[in-house]
């Protein structure tokens, strides 16, 4: 009896295993495996269709249709007003980016006088001052600005010194290559040729080959210790680098210092927007942007090779767009809702990407994600999510006290940096301006760093001190912050070591002092 039910028992189980392996997917809570071939749901007809209602409520009126669907002329001019107005305010964040990136472009030409692409910019203070208000840029490290033009000059010749770090971003602000430890030239330095669209023709030997999908091009070159700063450090990019078209060969230059020389890069908050948009669809090739967003802008009026012309009605909702694109993208940075955003969990520093640099997350583009990094920054480049030892830059950023309120500029507050910070050359806390997310300008001393003999701890912390008058003893950790205006921090670490990318080593949150 035992002997038949255990093998009633094993013809059952291979029954059901086979079963099981035979079986197709069944449904599962999102819907992908599901099969309508066996699975459609109750048949229907064409009363089961329920139309939307003749007059429907919405946040933007009460519109209303004869006939069942036909819209009233006044519902017809709400319609397409709100239409062409969530148009714009998408338009407006899906092209952030590149007015970010063609800001910097043409400040560069229009402030600082550029005469070709051979002239150079050189950040030597060290860095931008308040006076040059790039999104998050820094006072910590000198910077070389270059402006490349390919449709002008064709084929175009970047000769890099060796030691730096560095990056060349299209005009949408993707990533083209990077110069220096993390690029091809390996820090060594060399020959970078960029090319234009669609360019065919030969391509000499002897270079780091860059086929650019943009015209215009923004080049950024950072440089430390050995570059000096002011004059100096002038005079070092001067020695090292040249700019020039491949077809001329070399060609003069002017390099400056444009610290505290004042330039706008900012992108547009305004309907202005929308008509600098309008020149970066003219003047760069069609096939630089998805045909869908081309698709919206048509719609607004903005089509290559047409005219742009908005009328009164239409440049108030480009202005209305512009300043809800903003609302949106404050809201993004400022009080983020992604789960992911904090670097640790039970600290308030926030990650300035939160996952990768491309902004693909499971096959789709991460549009909050992107707002996040370039409402705030500049620059794309994978070196700054390096998970290599050393190399590369990280930034943390954090609006927030250990509360969780919103950092005050008349309030006074104290910022432990614990012992052993992980970082292979440096590390720097900078203050910025939320209206312009750009360098504070306080009248005084806004960034801190660990090349600026700041004081330590017996223990090897560092406390950093933020609020409107410098604490008695402690002036050369403090951060003067403006009393009328809230502010934010950057936390950079230059080459950071496995302590901050395993997250063994954790910066305090910021501490009020009463």
């Amino acid at each position: 009896m035992k002997t038949k039910l255990k093998q009633l028992l094993t013809i059952s189980l291979v029954m059901l295993l086979a079963v099981a392996l035979t079986a197709p997917a069944e449904a599962d809570d999102t819907g992908q495996n599901r099969n309508l071939f066996k699975d459609a749901g109750k048949k229907q007809v064409g009363a089961d269709f329920k139309p939307a209602p003749d007059k429907i409520e919405t946040n933007f009126g009460t519109l209303e249709f004869e006939f069942g669907a036909f819209p009233t002329e006044a519902s017809a001019r709400k319609i397409y007003d709100e239409m062409d107005l969530q148009r714009a305010t998408q338009a407006y964040m899906d092209f952030f980016p590149a007015l970010s990136a063609y800001g910097i472009v043409k400040s560069q030409i229009r402030d600082f006088r550029y005469k070709s692409s051979s002239d150079v910019a050189v950040a030597a203070g060290p860095g931008w001052t308040p006076s040059e208000p790039h999104l998050t840029g820094n006072n910590s490290t000198v910077y070389a600005n270059v402006s490349l033009d390919l449709k002008i000059d064709g084929p175009t010749v970047v000769e890099c010194p060796p030691g730096m770090n560095g990056t060349a971003d299209d005009i949408t602000f993707k990533f083209l290559v990077d110069i220096g430890a993390v690029g091809p030239d390996k820090g060594k330095g060399g020959k970078f040729l960029f090319l234009p669209p669609g360019y065919e023709g030969a391509v000499p030997d002897g270079y780091f080959v860059v086929r650019s999908p943009s015209y215009r091009i923004w080049l950024l070159l950072r440089g430390f210790g050995e570059v000096g700063t002011g004059d100096q450090a002038v005079e070092w990019f001067r020695k090292r680098m040249k700019v020039y078209p491949l077809e001329t060969g070399p060609r003069e230059g002017k390099f400056f210092n444009a610290s505290g020389y004042g330039i706008n890069p900012l992108p547009p908050e305004d309907g202005s927007a929308f008509e600098m948009l309008n020149e970066i669809i003219q003047y760069e090739p069609a096939e630089l942007f998805d045909k869908e967003q081309l698709g919206r802008l048509a719609t607004l009026g903005i089509e290559k090779g047409k005219p742009f012309n908005p009328d009164e009605r239409m440049k108030k909702i480009f202005d209305q767009a512009a300043k809800q694109g903003v609302a949106m993208s404050r809201a993004i940075v400022f009080a983020s809702r992604d789960p992911e955003i904090k670097y640790w969990p039970n600290r308030n520093w926030e990650k300035m990407f939160i996952r990768n640099t491309e902004f693909l997350r499971n096959g789709y583009n991460d549009i909050d994600a992107r707002t996040l990094w370039h409402y705030q920054a500049i620059v794309m480049s994978p070196y700054l999510l390096s998970t290599t030892p050393g190399k590369g830059t990280a930034y943390l950023t954090t609006f927030r006290d250990k509360s969780g309120a919103y950092l005050d500029g008349a309030n006074n507050y104290r910022l432990r940096v614990p012992a052993n910070p992980p970082v292979k050359r440096f590390w720097a806390v900078t203050a910025y301006d939320p209206l312009s997310r750009s360098l504070l300008d306080s009248g005084g001393n806004i960034t801190v760093s660990s090349t600026r003999g700041v004081d330590a701890n017996p223990d090897g912390s560092v406390d950093i001190y933020f609020g409107p008058k410098a604490p008695k003893g402690h002036e050369s950790n403090w951060i003067k912050t403006d009393p009328t205006r809230g502010f934010f921090v950057a936390f950079r670490f230059y080459g950071p070591l496995e302590g901050y990318i395993e997250k063994t080593w954790k910066l305090n949150d910021f501490e009020l002092i009463e």
